[in-house]
Order: C-alpha cells, then sequence, then structure tokens
C-alpha cells in the first residue's frame, strides 16, 4: 500500500471569513472533519481549537501561517465585504496562496460592485453555501489534496447533515432575532388592548374528501403511518435520505444506481428489499407525484429522476416512525433470509 503524498498530509486549510459568519464556518469545518480531514489541519479563528494559539500576535500568526501555501476557503457575504480586515486577509491570502475556493452565504449578491472590483476574479467558479450539487462538486475537488474518507455513504451522510445545518442558520444576529421577536409581541399586544374587542373567529367551510387535495408527499407520509406503504417505497425514501442522492438513475442508468444501492444495503446489513425491486419502485413513486424528470437520452428517454422538492425537504428530518418502519423491514428481510439459508441446507 503507498503512502499518501506529503502534501495532502501537511497541506492547510484557510477558511477566511466574517466573525459575523462563524456559524456558516463551523458548519463547514464539521464537514471537513468528518470527510476525513484532521483538525490540526484546519485555520478558523472563530474557534479557538483551530485558531489562534493563547499568546500569540493575531496578524504574525495569521501571516505565518498563510505564508505555508494553504488551501483557502473564502466565505463571502455582506458582512466580509464591510469588514476592513477581512479585506486585508483575503488581499495578503490571494497573493501566496495554494488553491481556492469561493463559497458565498445565501444571502450574498454575486452581482455586487464590491465583489466585481475585489481582488478575487468574479468569473470564476464559485458556489452558495446551500447547493446541494455543488458542495458535493467541491467535495470531489478538494480529494486531489486531502485525505478523505473513501466510504460513499459517510461522504453523502455528511454532505446532508452539513446542507440541513445551514439550512437552519439565520443571517440575523441572535440577539438582533430576539429584539425583533419581542418587538412584533408587544405590538401586537398593545393593538389588542386598544381595540380592547375580542377578535371574532370566522369558522372556515367544511371540507369535503372530495375537495381537500393532497400533495403526494402528504399521502406518502399518510400511508407510511396506516402502513399502507410496500417496503421497497419505504427503503427508496431511507436509501435518498442516507446518502443524500435526490437524484436517481433509470431507464439505461438502472444497473447503475441498482449496483449504488447494493453496496449501501451491504455496507448497512439491510438486506435486498430495495436493490431487488428497483424498477417497480421507480415506477410506484412516480404514481404517487413523488419523482420529476431531470435528465432525458437523446431520444427523450427519461435517464435520471429526482425526488420532489416538498420531499427532499422532509428528508432532513423524517419522523420516528418512518426510522421504525426501516428497522421493522431490516428485521422481516433478515428473518426471511435466514429461514432461506435453513430450507438450503441438504440433510
Amino acid at each position: 500500500m503507498s503512502l499518501p503524498q506529503y502534501s495532502k498530509v501537511n497541506m492547510k486549510i484557510f477558511i477566511s471569513h466574517s466573525s459575523k459568519n462563524a456559524n456558516y464556518g463551523q458548519a463547514l469545518v464539521k464537514l471537513l472533519t468528518g470527510l476525513g480531514i484532521n483538525s490540526s489541519n484546519i485555520i478558523f479563528t472563530s474557534d479557538t481549537s483551530y485558531g489562534i494559539p493563547a499568546g500569540e500576535n493575531i496578524f504574525n500568526w495569521l501571516k505565518s501561517r498563510i505564508s505555508e501555501k494553504p488551501f483557502v476557503i473564502y466565505l463571502l457575504s455582506p458582512e466580509y465585504y464591510s469588514s476592513v480586515a477581512c479585506l486585508n486577509e483575503m488581499g495578503a491570502a490571494w497573493v501566496i496562496e495554494n488553491k481556492h475556493r469561493m463559497i458565498f452565504t445565501p444571502d450574498f449578491d454575486i452581482e455586487s460592485a464590491n465583489f466585481k472590483n475585489g481582488v478575487l476574479d468574479p468569473r470564476e467558479m464559485g458556489f452558495f453555501v446551500n447547493d446541494r450539487d455543488r458542495v458535493t462538486e467541491f467535495v470531489e475537488y478538494i480529494k486531489t489534496d486531502f485525505n478523505l474518507t473513501t466510504n460513499s455513504v459517510l461522504t453523502n451522510r455528511n454532505i446532508a447533515e452539513f446542507l440541513s445545518e445551514v439550512g437552519d442558520i439565520s443571517t440575523l444576529p441572535k440577539e438582533e432575532k430576539l429584539s425583533f421577536k419581542k418587538a412584533k409581541t408587544e405590538v401586537k399586544i398593545s393593538v389588542n388592548e386598544r381595540d380592547a374587542k375580542p377578535t371574532p373567529v370566522i369558522a372556515e367551510p367544511a371540507k369535503s374528501a372530495r375537495n381537500i387535495k393532497q400533495s403526494g408527499v402528504e399521502r406518502y407520509f399518510q400511508d407510511l403511518a396506516k402502513g399502507k406503504l410496500k417496503d421497497e417505497e419505504v427503503m427508496l425514501v431511507y436509501y435518498a435520505a442516507d446518502t443524500a442522492r435526490y437524484k436517481l438513475g433509470v431507464g439505461w442508468r438502472t444497473a447503475e444506481e441498482v449496483g449504488r444501492i447494493h453496496e449501501w444495503e451491504e455496507l448497512n446489513e439491510l438486506g435486498d428489499t430495495l436493490s431487488k425491486r428497483y424498477d417497480p419502485v421507480m415506477s410506484r413513486l412516480e404514481m404517487r407525484n413523488l419523482t420529476e424528470v431531470s435528465e432525458i437520452t437523446s431520444h427523450g428517454n427519461p435517464r435520471q429522476v429526482k425526488l420532489v422538492e416538498e420531499l427532499q425537504g422532509k428528508l432532513l428530518d423524517l419522523p420516528d416512525n418512518f426510522y421504525q418502519a426501516c428497522d421493522e423491514i431490516v428485521s422481516r428481510a433478515s428473518v426471511k433470509k435466514k429461514s432461506s439459508e435453513r430450507n438450503d441446507i441438504p440433510f
């Protein structure tokens, strides 16, 4: 077995960011360490575990670390460009960096004059921190310089957790959010006191079963609660959630997708419920309006579908009864397999 290259062991990752965006930086650190990058190779000054050692001069320390030609992640935001310290840090890192990637917070304006006229080339490929496909591409890109885990399930799980975490982060500082909520409450109370009249309650018209239109996702989880789903329908959604694969191969790409599913099932000891019934379950999900075509062949045939956005959102916080159903399916499959093995023993 060949040893990893020296550069892969010793190259640093420097996350250049505004302290006001430390929450996004922390999520990045968690993603990187979860993928296998040693914490000692990460420079992130908003966390004492990854930042400036006690007693060090901040400017000298940063200068010495930047001169080691790290891989720089520029976490760009409105707060970054309003900070003189951040812009100075950007300039210093840009001069002697090894490689870099630009990552934007969700509220960043890539058309802003500050960005277009800065030292970083706005024509380079950057991406928003909550862009699932770009985050996945970024992970693949840094594999050339860092020793990341080769476990695809673990990689996809870390990416899914990262996207879930950044999705929950508000760009509004906590103190301001609390005061904003308080102000809204006070205004609401004063209006009620001024009116001194009970708010009339308007009864909604009764809804019959005929005029209630449920989404496919709502129906799916209702059927889950009632035990009406087929095992493979449950396991397909579990596969998508666990591996963060929201785009799935169909048509001539079916065999490739089934191979990935089989690897996932073996790795997690889940039996073969899904890999054996992949084609039928994709047809059922289509009928349930849970998928939509995302790629077609030159002849107009589907070769890839994606889960609808409503279902993608649900995958980040699946209910407990979903995982209970998964456990029961795996348990039944295990019992069935053992029974089959006993029947195959010659007497």
